[in-house]
């Protein structure tokens, strides 16, 4: 590669991170309890998680406050080849009636929510006037951007939102009312440097409000990495003096 190209390519990154650090400079809060702090990113990860097919996932009912609480869990060694599968797939047909070939995915991520589709889904049919809440780290925080669209376009006006902790990104094709309707409901955190999220450069999307915390300047140890995250959230949010780290 040219050093002319390489130059052209650094200035890219470096616009690219100013903007979206100039982009996030507000704290962004949902509810009093379910908002953007390392205390929700450590309850995110926690278990005990659920297996269908290779997918991990943790399902809660929480009655008393009329919610659903889906969690996805990051990837562990057996999901690389859900990862790096960058072949592009269309949802069947009957999840988005009338949308053939608007809808494209990324395969290895539509195929762990394939996995567990049925019971989500059923779960929050079984108790519609619940209210949703999706949150997921890593791979986990992927695939239920899936589930998301999947509720808004069954509940258009129902109460969901989502906090999504360094996602990859799931779509390449969507409409752009679908786009609309993600944004306003979900949010995404990403440090400066982490490489999985930089997946619109291989033609890859996501949809929603985004937070980049940590320095732009550190770069190692890895900061996809979890104790990178929580020390990156606690510099931007710190947390009460109660809540000690990992």
């Amino acid at each position: 590669m040219s050093t002319s190209k390489i130059v052209f390519a650094a200035k890219i990154m470096a616009f690219s991170m100013f903007f979206a650090a100039c982009a996030s400079t507000q704290p962004f809060t949902y509810t009093d309890s379910f908002n953007v702090s390392s205390e929700h990113f450590r309850e995110t990860r926690r278990g005990p998680w659920e297996t269908m097919g290779n997918t991990q996932f943790r399902l809660s009912v929480n009655h008393e406050e009329k919610e659903i609480n889906v969690r996805g869990r990051g990837s562990n060694d057996d999901d690389a080849k859900d990862n790096l599968d960058f072949r592009i797939r269309e949802p069947a047909e009957e999840w988005f009636p009338g949308l053939k070939g608007r809808v494209k995915v990324h395969s290895g991520f539509l195929r762990r929510y394939e996995s567990v589709r049925k019971l989500l889904l059923d779960t929050a049919f079984e108790y519609p006037d619940y209210a949703i809440r999706v949150s997921g780290f890593s791979l986990g925080g992927t695939w239920t951007q899936l589930f998301l669209l999947d509720v808004i376009q069954h509940w258009p006006d129902r109460d969901v939102l989502a906090i999504f902790y360094a996602p990859a990104n799931p779509w390449r094709r969507l409409p752009k009312s679908y786009q609309r309707e993600l944004k306003q409901r979900t949010v995404f955190v990403r440090t400066h440097w982490d490489p999985i999220t930089w997946m619109h450069l291989i033609g890859f999307f996501r949809y929603g409000h985004t937070i980049t915390v940590g320095k732009w300047y550190r770069v190692l140890p890895a900061q996809h990495e979890p104790p990178q995250m929580i020390r990156a959230l606690e510099e931007r949010f710190p947390p009460p003096p109660s809540i000690s780290g990992e």
